[in-house]
């Protein structure tokens, strides 16, 4: 079953490194994008993995509050398209903004509401998501970032049957042929939070022309049940 998605628009409250007067950016980034454990599961026996093709948009302007102090804000459209598995193919849309305070380090804080909209109510998805992050320029053209974030609200985790642990966790679920028919899945619908941190190495090859790699460790809860999600991504990125 392929899934809609949409995610409703959050704010974010980020230090950025852009000084210069309020001026119009465009910003876009694009690559390959790896997810050890797609299906959420919780044995290593039915974890399934995948590729995408990440995009992320953004354009935005800023408002300069004071000498010392910057407001940026940015709308962001973002997509995935994976290999294998389509029913997981993401659209979605969100806000964005930051407050500058120094030349090479910044601090960025934020939420996030999402609203996964899917055509069988079972796959709706509603999270909060709050984060920050530490971005470092090493030198003008190297950037380093360090990130956590803690989600929570609903989440599918799949599994072979027969899942008597996972059954008395929750009465939502469903028989599924997302990974295949050989052998069937079980998609339970349930509640979770997730802790992730990160890590971001960039490299400026031009004024406008960077490329980076992202590495991110996240585990999502719900007692007993637990799964581990590693993301692996390397991308190009354009400012303008």
């Amino acid at each position: 079953m392929k899934i809609a998605r949409s995610t409703i628009p959050g704010v974010l409250l980020a230090m950025t490194l852009n000084f210069a007067q309020a001026e119009w950016r465009f910003d876009a980034e694009t690559g390959g994008l790896y997810n050890s454990n797609l299906s959420n599961s919780d044995r290593s026996a039915d974890e399934k993995d995948d590729w995408a093709w990440k995009t992320d948009m953004r354009i935005g302007n800023g408002l300069q509050l004071s000498r010392n102090l910057r407001l940026d804000l940015a709308a962001e459209l973002r997509g995935q398209l994976w290999d294998r598995f389509d029913a997981f193919n993401e659209k979605s849309v969100r806000l964005r903004g930051g407050i500058a305070i120094s030349e090479r380090i910044a601090l960025e804080a934020g939420y996030v509401f999402e609203n996964f909209a899917a055509p069988d109510n079972f796959y709706d998805i509603q999270g909060n998501t709050a984060l920050a992050r530490v971005i470092v320029d090493l030198t003008s053209s190297l950037q380093v970032v360090l990130g956590y974030s803690y989600r929570e609200g609903n989440v599918i985790s799949y599994a072979v049957p027969p899942r008597p642990d996972i059954v008395a966790l929750t009465s939502q679920r469903r028989i599924v042929t997302t990974f295949g028919t050989d052998p069937l899945y079980t998609a339970y619908r349930l509640r979770g939070q997730t802790n992730a941190i990160s890590a971001t190495i960039g490299y400026a090859l031009t004024k406008y022309l960077s490329v980076q790699l992202a590495y991110e460790y996240a585990t999502t809860s719900h007692d007993p049940l637990q799964y581990e999600n590693h993301l692996v991504e390397a991308k190009v990125a354009l400012a303008y």
